[in-house]
């Protein structure tokens, strides 16, 4: 009886290449989309009314197909803390959540945004001590996507390390096999 012939070490080594830049590259978003710190975010005052956008959103969720959802989209001016004025740019709340109530403003009400104006993302909103939308609201959905990519960027470099092993334990005898042959 044959036995089953084994994919050569060229797929697997390209595999496993495939698998390491996935890996490092789902590490490195998950550390990126971690959530600031409070003290690190800007404030954006409005006074209201404000007029927002709801768009509909399509992400894709590879073989699933594609999943969307409902934003808002807030135009905002940020002003960092040595005063330099930011140009007034969109924000929006992190995915899933919504800046509730916004609509119900009265006019000539304050409402104080902390934002990221790199990511262009709102973290908070209040006003008159009432929260519209909380920042651990907006940390723990960022935490929790965050730790989901880093999980399966590990996971990848995992496997990676898994079926590698093998493979260059096997390459590493074999050089050794090759050098001890010669004279």
């Amino acid at each position: 009886m044959a036995e089953a012939a084994k994919p050569p070490d060229f797929w697997s080594w390209l595999g496993a290449a495939i698998s390491l830049v996935l890996g490092l590259w789902l590490l490195i978003a998950g550390l990126r989309t971690l959530p600031l710190a409070r003290g690190d975010l800007l404030v954006a005052d409005h006074v209201g009314p404000i007029s927002y956008g709801t768009p509909l959103m399509r992400v894709s969720s590879g073989r699933s197909g594609s999943t969307t959802y409902r934003t808002q989209d807030l135009w905002l001016v940020a002003i960092s803390d040595n005063r330099q004025i930011n140009y007034q740019q969109l924000y929006r709340p992190a995915r899933g959540l919504w800046v509730d109530g916004i609509d119900r403003l009265d006019s000539g009400q304050q409402v104080r945004f902390l934002v990221d104006p790199d990511r262009q993302l709102v973290y908070e909103a209040t006003s008159r001590g009432k929260t519209f939308l909380a920042y651990e609201a907006t940390a723990e959905t960022l935490t929790s996507g965050a730790h989901r990519s880093m999980l399966f960027g590990f996971a990848l470099l995992a496997s990676v390390a898994w079926h590698l092993w093998p493979l260059a334990l096997r390459h590493w005898r074999g050089r050794q096999g090759t050098g001890a042959a010669m004279p």
